[in-house]
């Protein structure tokens, strides 16, 4: 008996499967692999003839249709599975890790192998081609529009007497500006959810997307990722600005936080340990003053990994952390996003996205870095 690869995921949602299929559907469906002879998917009739036209080259397009007999009336997706393997004389299927566990004792009650794969299912993801790159500067080109965007609301906007923002002749809000990011997204063919418009003392919280109103001369982090919706990739930017003047201490970070997103950048090669590249960056900041700690407020300084990569994933392999050992590789796409973040004060944030490449890196960025609106 023969051996198999299988997965059982809804495209829109599940990278291994769009990379897979090339066919981008909202429902589960069948992905296979035959000892890398035999590529298929298989799909209702209700998606099978748009499939045609647009999966991947090379991958066969089957109907479920045609693995029962006309009388059968149960097609669900575990008989599915079996008469699969049946059909192909295949006795155990590597899945991925987030394989449906009921699938797979449907296989297993029949006497068919399921072992969970390796974390990274596909490795031939994390080196991205010319064509992939181009999509992913495709995501960044909308997220730095909107970034743009904000910056143009935030120059706009006026000082009221009591420090907040006023723009259009309202309190501008964390919220407002996460809707005016969506609707420039739009425009450029990207959807972003959890989009980042933190100020004050809640950019301290990287993952904090920000409430209420904004105030002058505090840090505003603004943290865009967009996914493409035609091609499934996406695109990371992220910009700290101030309104109006900025206290010492942010100006401060700010400078340490630059400098340590150039100093990693200048650093990044094929062949370079991402983790040296994120103690490079922790150095850089450290030699500026910047400590890390904890204290009751909770954790302060530089308080995540650099970057990580992106793809068809916002967050996928190789991860720019102190623990990846693991040396970069030429066409990999990472972010360079160092930050410092103080419960006092607020947060810094600067992220850029650049292309690994033999003797240094690429940055695909196209935009400025300031930190100072008036």
């Amino acid at each position: 008996m023969k051996n198999g690869r299988l997965i059982v995921a809804a495209s829109e949602i599940d990278a291994d499967m769009l990379y897979a299929s090339g066919f981008s559907a909202p429902d589960p469906f069948v992905w296979f692999d035959c000892t890398n002879k035999k590529q298929g998917i298989i799909l209702s009739t209700l998606e099978y003839g748009r499939a045609l036209g647009s999966a991947k080259k090379g991958v066969e397009i089957l109907n479920i249709d045609d693995f029962f007999p006309d009388e059968q009336t149960d097609k669900s997706t575990e008989k599915l599975l079996i008469a699969l393997a049946q059909k192909l004389d295949i006795g155990k299927f590597e899945v991925p890790r987030n394989f449906p566990l009921f699938f797979a004792d449907a296989l297993r009650e029949e006497g068919i192998q399921v072992v969970a794969g390796e974390s990274m299912f596909f490795k031939e993801r994390g080196c991205k081609t010319k064509q992939e790159i181009e999509y992913i500067t495709e995501g960044l080109r909308a997220a730095e529009q909107a970034e743009l965007r904000v910056a143009d609301i935030i120059s706009e906007a006026s000082i009221a007497t009591d420090s907040t923002l006023d723009w259009n002749g309202e309190t501008l809000t964390s919220e407002r500006l996460r809707y005016e990011i969506e609707i420039k997204l739009l425009e450029f063919g990207g959807k972003s959810d959890m989009t980042i418009a933190s100020s004050g003392k809640q950019s301290a919280e990287p993952h904090n997307i920000g409430t209420g109103p904004i105030y002058a001369g505090e840090p505003i982090t603004v943290d865009i990722f967009p996914r493409i919706s035609h091609t499934g990739y996406w695109g990371d930017i992220t910009r700290t600005f101030v309104k109006g003047k900025a206290p010492d201490v942010v100006k401060r970070a700010y400078e340490a936080v630059k400098a340590a997103n150039e100093e990693s950048k200048k650093m990044i090669a094929a062949g370079i340990k991402a983790c040296d590249v994120h103690f490079r960056a922790r150095d850089v900041m450290l030699s500026y003053g910047f400590e890390n700690g904890r204290s009751d407020k909770g954790n302060y300084g530089f308080i995540h990994s650099l970057g990580h990569g992106v793809g068809l994933d916002i967050h996928e392999w190789p991860r720019m952390n102190a623990v990846n050992d693991v040396p970069l590789k030429a066409g990999e796409v990472v972010t360079v996003e160092p930050g410092l973040y103080y419960p006092e004060w607020g947060g810094i944030r600067i992220e850029d996205m650049v292309v690994v490449e033999e003797g240094g890196c690429r940055c695909l960025n196209s935009i400025d870095t300031y930190l100072e609106i008036p």
